[in-house]
């Protein structure tokens, strides 16, 4: 018993990379599918983006919650038991080499539990004994039985405390049970909070709820695409949940200064430049408007997917503009040494794969605008190109990169997910005034960057001579707008705010650090006032 009990130490005391964990997880649920799709005599398509992804995430959030439990129980750091959590994910490959022994070639068709309350007690005081006809949980059900007396086990030998051994029984099973019945669970949670009669639920309800094949303009096939497309959106959200308090809990110094980097305006101005698009394809799709609770969750998951594609830039361009930083920004994670560069990197990583996964849970075209927002934001700040070093080149290529996020908005109410009926005068628009615009954000940088050969208006200019031209490009944008919208009804808006914007930035007063927060409220209502006048 000394020796399993030095076995296991040994293991709670490694840890391993989130990019490694990641690349070693994602390695495990291929070869589960390789077995499911490939091996057994299986029907399914070989490639299915939807039902691939869903497997993907199903997979993670079931072991996420297993690694909760163990984390309360053991009373451990959640990443102090991520060698521990990759070694018990082998387990996903288990169940259909079970039932592939036990058929001779297939795999035992499984589902989710859909059930009445009474139908679903059952189920969990009988381990999946009281299934419908026709779901088999062989494979599963062996290797679920295995992995949790496996954990209760290792708690017993760490603890040697009886309460906690039976409470990681317990969590374990029902961490497992959750995910089994969550679109059940879930249904249920709905009805409650709708003060709807629990005990009147049957089945076929827990189907039509979760059969909404349309959201916006996305059409999905039939109801089981629909019911894993409308859970994946779920899932997603519970997994960035539990992921930010595994990050927390275990790196609360790094957590903290992560928060305190998140570039709030920025963050701001994405949201809403992504309601911008949404907006927009409002008016060119108003009968793709349907709003549902799984149209609200497909948006969360979109403005999230922005926010951690955003925030896998920020990694990129914190770690190519550490010199610039280590003048203007010391307060930052790379400055403060509380991330080493490879960490970060890492980090970032994790938030590029998590922002592109997200799309794609969406629609694929989602996905790949991603994709290209990461690829413009890396030719902005990243070696060799590091195009943010030449003035006008790097407003123009930041405008680029703001405009996926629009038409990321836009397509989502598109029934065929492209650009057609969108108003090319508003997207020549956007190009123009973000390109004139955008220097805005340079001149909390000066030092910084006139050190590191980094060419901006204001370090070519002066900070003087700079605020004049951005403040004028600015107004000139203001005017743009009534032209291109073809709206003159904005005129004296348009001078109005204008004239503000340009005095703002050229308010010595001002701190160059503050200024953007001052034109930020100007721009936003006067999108407003635009949105009034043009829509209502």
């Amino acid at each position: 018993m000394q020796k399993v009990a030095k076995f296991i130490d040994n293991i709670l005391e490694k840890r391993v990379s989130p990019v490694a964990w990641f690349f070693n997880f994602l390695g495990i649920v291929v070869v589960r599918l390789y077995l499911d799709k490939f091996i057994a005599r299986a029907r399914s398509p070989l490639f299915d983006l939807i039902m691939d992804l869903h497997n993907l995430i199903f997979f993670f959030l079931s072991f996420a919650l297993l690694w909760l439990v163990l984390t309360l129980v053991l009373k451990k750091k959640p990443f102090d038991l991520s060698y521990l959590m990759l070694w018990v994910s082998l387990a996903i490959i288990f169940p259909p080499l079970f039932d592939l022994a036990r058929t001779g070639g297939e795999v035992f068709w499984s589902f989710y539990l859909l059930s009445s309350p009474q139908d679903l007690f059952l189920e969990y005081l009988t381990f999946f004994g009281h299934l419908p006809s026709g779901i088999v949980y062989f494979g599963t059900r062996i290797t679920a039985l295995a992995g949790v007396f496996f954990l209760t086990l290792l708690v017993w030998v760490k603890t040697k405390k009886v309460s906690r051994s039976l409470l990681a029984f317990v969590g374990t099973y029902s961490g497992l049970f959750l995910m089994a019945a969550f679109p059940t669970l879930f249904f249920y949670l709905v009805t409650f909070l709708e003060k709807k009669s629990l005990l009147a639920i049957q089945p076929f309800q827990i189907i039509q709820f979760f059969s909404q094949t349309k959201i916006f303009g996305i059409e999905l096939e039939d109801s089981i695409y629909a019911l894993v497309h409308n859970l994946n959106l779920v899932y997603f959200l519970l997994v960035f949940i539990l992921l930010s308090y595994f990050f927390w809990k275990s790196e609360a110094k790094m957590f903290l200064a992560v928060m305190r980097n998140l570039r709030y305006p920025q963050i701001f101005f994405h949201s809403g430049l992504l309601f911008f698009g949404f907006s927009v394809g409002f008016l060119a799709y108003p009968e793709s408007f349907n709003l549902t609770l799984f149209s609200v969750l497909a948006f969360l998951v979109v403005w999230l997917s922005v926010f951690l594609a955003w925030e896998a830039s920020v990694v990129v361009n914190d770690i190519f503009d550490y010199n610039v930083d280590s003048v203007s920004n010391p307060e930052r994670p790379l400055q403060k040494n509380l991330f080493t560069v490879s960490g970060y990197a890492q980090f970032g990583t994790v938030l590029f794969f998590l922002s592109i996964i997200g799309g794609m849970l969406l629609h694929y075209k989602l996905g790949i605008l991603l994709i290209v927002y990461q690829i413009l934001a890396w030719f902005y700040s990243a070696a060799p190109y590091r195009l943010k070093r030449f003035p006008v080149i790097a407003s123009f290529l930041s405008a680029a990169t703001l405009l996926t996020v629009f038409f990321v908005g836009f397509i989502f109410f598109s029934p065929t997910q492209n650009l057609d009926h969108l108003p090319w005068r508003i997207v020549f628009l956007l190009l123009i005034t973000y390109t004139l615009s955008l220097p805005i954000k340079d001149f909390k940088d000066i030092a910084g960057d006139k050190k590191d050969g980094v060419w901006t208006i204001p370090v070519i200019f002066g900070e003087e001579k700079g605020r004049l031209i951005v403040g004028a490009g600015i107004f000139i944008s203001y005017v743009l707008s009534i032209f291109f919208i073809n709206e003159m009804r904005l005129f004296w808006w348009a001078i109005i705010f204008g004239s503000l914007s340009f005095l703002v930035m050229n308010n010595k007063k001002i701190h160059p650090r503050s200024v953007f927060w001052w034109i930020l409220p100007l721009v936003t209502l006067y999108g407003f006032v635009a949105v009034r006048i043009i829509f209502f």
